[in-house]
């Protein structure tokens, strides 16, 4: 029994320190608890801290950038400003340039076409003096209209005496072409073109007489040449034969006036077709 009861008193002695270490061990993991929540929220502040920190300096740096984008951007907006300034100047300076050298080569051409019929009409006067006519009948204006039909054209002749002296002319006015057909060159009559109008015109005017009608090229020829003789009836005048050059112009202008030819020797030699 006296064994018993020392274990018994043993027990009664340590109950009270074990319960007295059990209560400040409860009490001190709050604390734990709260020192470690703390640490945890002094790390989030740093790290939020440090972020912010690293953000401010970023939005900084981007702003720096972004202004210096906006600069460059003002910058090239100017150039290419200035560049499209420049191309419409330019390209204003250009149409200028074609258009005056169009509205050149325009007044060379009717520049030459004007001394051409002016040596014509020198050449008729040397040979109406030379031969002791009164007269003779030109060509004063020719016109080619292009139609819509392929090879089809309209022409328009105005025929007067270069020296009004003679009164009342009569005769006829045969009209050829020159052409290129085969590779060879040839002169063919008006009446000759299946389609084209008569070549042979009666003459009866005092002041001018206007000849119209239509040609009809063939498919396989090339026009070159326009020719015009005049056989007067009578002494008083003389014959005459005018010829032009076929336009090129014909083909992108509906109408033109083609260039005289002073001398018809190129003619010479060349294959008529009845």
């Amino acid at each position: 029994m006296s064994g018993h009861s020392l274990n018994d008193l043993s027990a009664g002695v340590n109950v009270p320190a074990v319960r007295i270490g059990r209560a400040r061990t409860r009490r001190r993991r709050p604390l734990l608890r709260l020192a470690v929540a703390a640490g945890w929220l002094g790390v989030l502040g740093g790290t939020f801290a440090l972020g912010y920190a690293l953000a401010r300096h970023d939005a900084a740096e981007a702003l720096v950038g972004m202004q210096a984008l906006r600069a460059e951007v003002a910058f090239l907006s100017e150039e290419v400003a200035r560049g499209r300034a420049e191309r419409i100047r330019l390209e204003r300076a250009h149409q200028m340039d074609r258009e005056a050298k169009r509205q050149a080569q325009q007044s060379l051409a009717e520049m030459q076409r004007e001394r051409l019929l002016l040596s014509k009409r020198v050449a008729y006067l040397q040979r109406l003096v030379r031969g002791g006519d009164t007269g003779v009948v030109e060509v004063k204006d020719l016109q080619l209209t292009q139609l819509e039909a392929p090879g089809r054209y309209r022409f328009e002749i105005v025929l007067s005496e270069l020296v009004p002296q003679a009164g009342r002319i009569q005769g006829v006015a045969r009209l050829r072409l020159g052409l290129t057909r085969s590779g060879a060159r040839e002169t063919v009559r008006l009446e000759a073109l299946p389609g084209a109008s008569p070549g042979t015109v009666a003459l009866d005017f005092e002041h001018f007489q206007i000849i119209r009608g239509e040609i009809v090229l063939p498919d396989d020829a090339t026009a070159e040449e326009f020719i015009v003789d005049i056989e007067p009836e009578g002494e008083r005048l003389a014959s005459s034969s005018d010829a032009f050059l076929w336009p090129a112009a014909l083909k992108e202008k509906k109408t033109v006036s083609p260039t005289p030819v002073v001398a018809t020797a190129n003619l010479v030699g060349a294959r008529e077709v009845e």
